[in-house]
């Protein structure tokens, strides 16, 4: 049988779900799996998409450092990546940019956490994963996340069909074209149409999906967190799991689990499977009337109903 596709919907500034790939990894490695997809387009290479994240790793890391050089005087006692959205982008307004300012309080806040995907694409390489992208194609990509913030979020809602329909042709064609396991991180917005779009292809159980999160807010003034379960009406629910670096090693624990009992789950279905279409390939089969050798024939004649030292098919298969 398959390995269930497992999903980790995550907000992707929010170190805790790529804390918890890291512990995952070896885990999933042992358990069969061997491919790890992200929001990468589908066209390029995994060297490509190293490539193009070490380099926006680089200049982001540059832009911090340029940006804790402005802001020195004020002696913030936080790192810029853990002010609140708002705070942080109206100190880059006032002391660093006064026309780029969400754009850098952006890329500062997602930092924490791009350091820590290069080091799940480390372990992943490590372990032999292959590494891909599963969303549209470069040019469309591109041209979408260059995009400012404002311009950016149009442009998501109306390529989201789009994307979703992307996301799960390559996720079904890589789950049903090898033998090992497939996981994907992905942003939680897309939680409600990838889950629908998915059971068009899949049977149920065939995919665990988990929302993994720090008790951190991208901005103070919003529960995020509430706000992404509201929009992905209920999917999410049961599925949601508030969690700190410490605890991230028993959550990844838990994931084997599941994907121990669904295997089972699977095992026992397939077994029943099986024992009810041999019941009915049984009832199927015809009636065949015979009678044992130097045993005559019921008074009755042709067409009397046999009697107790006769078998059918049926009686010889069960």
């Amino acid at each position: 049988m398959s390995l269930p596709l497992i999903i980790f919907f995550e907000r992707h500034w929010d170190i805790i779900p790529k804390a918890v790939m890291q512990k995952l990894l070896p885990k999933l490695e042992k358990n069969g799996y061997n491919t790890f997809c992200i929001e990468a387009p589908h066209n390029i290479s995994s060297q490509e998409i190293f490539k193009r994240h070490h380099q926006g790793l680089k200049d982001d890391t540059l832009l911090e450092k340029q940006a804790k050089s402005y802001l020195r005087s004020l002696q913030l006692t936080k790192e810029l990546s853990e002010i609140s959205f708002t705070e942080l982008a109206s100190l880059i307004r006032l002391y660093v940019s006064s026309q780029h300012f969400i754009t850098v309080a952006e890329k500062i806040k997602q930092l924490p956490a791009s350091r820590m995907l290069k080091e799940n694409f480390i372990e992943a390489s490590k372990r032999s994963f292959m590494i891909k992208g599963i969303d549209i194609n470069s040019k469309e990509y591109d041209h979408l996340v260059s995009l400012p913030l404002s311009e950016r979020v149009v442009a998501l809602d109306q390529l989201e069909i789009k994307r979703i329909e992307t996301f799960s042709q390559h996720l079904i064609f890589l789950k049903n074209e090898q033998k090992k396991g497939v996981i994907f991180a992905c942003g939680a917005k897309h939680a409600k149409s990838l889950i629908s779009e998915l059971k068009k292809y899949e049977e149920e159980g065939e995919v665990l999906y988990y929302f993994p999160h720090s008790p951190s807010r991208y901005d103070e003034s919003l529960d995020d967190v509430a706000v992404l379960l509201e929009k992905n009406d209920g999917v999410l629910e049961g599925h949601t799991y508030c969690l700190t670096e410490e605890t991230a090693t028993l959550f990844a624990k838990r994931v084997v689990n599941d994907i121990g009992a669904k295997i089972i789950d699977h095992k026992k279905l397939e077994k029943k499977t099986s024992y009810f279409q041999y019941f009915i390939d049984c009832i199927r089969s015809p009636f065949h009337q015979g009678v044992y050798s130097g045993q005559a024939k019921g008074k009755g004649g042709e067409g009397s109903p046999p009697s107790s030292g006769i078998k059918s098919e049926f009686d010889k298969k069960i």
